[in-house]
């Protein structure tokens, strides 16, 4: 996959360390100098030392033959206006951009960037999941968090016990999808009744997976 990376920080830098590795064509578009010298004598890339929201840079870094461009400035305003202008004049399929304040996510998102990340929300999420959800195991993120695949085991004493999946009363947005007994897997059904010790695997917004817990095994523990 080509791929075009607009910020050589320690947050691009990184970035084309993993995927130069992993076998991607990869080029580089960073102002500073410095940056684009220890770059491109540390990974054979192309390194353009230039201003990503120029299209003369754009174009020399292969802007009309990629797949996916992804700026990670440390600047809002310059992550955004480089993916639009990726997406309006190169027709690249897929752009991603760093946030730096999560405030601007929605704005990313109106204006047609594709994949926006926020290194804040990102690190919230893992915290308040090992410390507030600390029976709850995540397996997967997705809807750049704001759904999740999850699982945790129903103790013996959770109220859900002996019950049948029909009885339990869950908080919206949130679909229990499996269940894993002895080694198997269950795909639940109405009359499924839960055992002590099951896993339960459930699809659920961020926002309801602390009622998914307590809904499960009864509140805190």
């Amino acid at each position: 996959m080509r791929i075009v990376i607009v910020g050589a920080g320690k947050v691009g830098y990184s970035l084309v360390k993993a995927l130069y590795h992993n076998g991607h064509t990869i080029s580089v578009i960073e102002k500073r100098r410095e940056l684009c010298e220890r770059l491109a004598e540390e990974i054979p890339v192309l390194v353009i030392n230039g201003d990503g929201s120029e299209l003369e840079h754009m174009t020399e870094a292969g802007c009309a033959d990629t797949d996916v461009l992804v700026s990670v400035t440390g600047k809002d305003e310059e992550n955004l206006i480089v993916c639009q202008l990726a997406k309006r004049n190169f027709g690249i399929p897929k752009t991603i951009a760093r946030i730096n304040n999560p405030k601007n996510e929605p704005i990313f998102q109106a204006l047609g960037v594709d994949i926006s990340v926020s290194a804040t929300n990102i690190l919230t999420n893992m915290i308040e999941k090992e410390v507030t959800l600390d029976k709850l195991k995540t397996l997967a993120v997705f809807e750049q968090g704001h759904m999740t695949l999850v699982e945790l085991e129903l103790t013996k004493d959770a109220p859900v016990v002996g019950k049948k999946v029909v009885q339990i009363s869950l908080p919206k947005d949130c679909l229990l999808i499996g269940i894993v007994r002895h080694g198997h897997v269950i795909f639940p059904r109405g009359n499924t009744l839960l055992e002590a010790g099951d896993g339960v695997m459930a699809v659920a917004a961020a926002p309801v997976q602390k009622a998914l817990r307590d809904a499960l095994l009864g509140g805190r523990r």
